[in-house]
């Protein structure tokens, strides 16, 4: 016995470091696991400069899709470049997280002064394209502000920006035709260079912190 007790004590290490990795990932607004969204090389060590936001320091850059805006106009990973990207995904029937933070995104926007607004894209993406149709994104960000994009297309195209992002999202088609779907609450920030490049909390806005946030991202993007 005495000879194997090195090997137990590696094999409690081991499962001991499972549980841990299993059980003390980030997770986000909804209550879900991100662990797998932040990698143990680069991608976990985030540069908290900024008040409020993250930022990454490792820059990936965003694979090619296909996707339509709410003019059923094509719109790829080239369309980021240029501007500073902020992606809210969610779906239209959702009853209260997605108007909400879509609300508290025009009235960030509203404050903006024109040359940060001149600089940015908010982007509302889908993550239930069978019930939002371009048609019926373009109706639905018409009662927020028009000058949203609303992004929609086949389900395999919305994955690969979404894996990309680091978001999750679960269709919960069990439920029947008024099916719900559960998603990330954050906001994902890409930068000119179609980079995945930051993320902003759900909560950020639920907590008035809307003052600190125009203050940071005026110093990222005008400074």
């Amino acid at each position: 016995m005495k000879k194997n007790f090195p090997y137990v004590l590696i094999a409690s290490a081991l499962i001991a470091g499972i549980y841990v990795a299993n059980n003390m990932g980030l997770y986000d607004s909804d209550g879900n696991n991100q662990t797998a969204e932040i990698s143990a090389k680069n991608s976990n060590r985030i540069d908290n400069h900024f008040k409020s936001f993250l930022i990454y320091p490792k820059k990936n850059p965003l694979k090619t899709f296909n996707l339509v805006d709410q003019d059923n106009n094509l719109f790829t990973n080239k369309k980021f470049n240029g501007y500073w990207n902020f992606i809210f995904s969610g779906y239209t029937n959702c009853p209260d997280v997605c108007p909400n933070t879509l609300n508290q995104m025009v009235k960030l926007y509203q404050k903006m002064p024109e040359e940060l607004k001149s600089q940015v894209h908010f982007i509302f993406l889908t993550v239930d394209p069978e019930r939002d149709s371009a048609q019926h994104l373009k109706a639905y960000l018409d009662y927020f502000d028009t000058s949203f994009i609303g992004l929609t297309g086949d389900l395999s195209q919305i994955d690969i920006l979404i894996k990309d992002l680091g978001g999750v999202y679960s269709i919960n088609k069990d439920e029947g035709e008024f099916y719900s779907v559960d998603h990330s609450a954050r906001i994902f920030i890409v930068n000119p260079q179609a980079e995945r490049f930051g993320i902003i909390d759900g909560l950020v806005f639920k907590q008035q912190e809307q003052d600190q946030l125009l203050d940071d991202l005026s110093s990222l993007i005008l400074d």
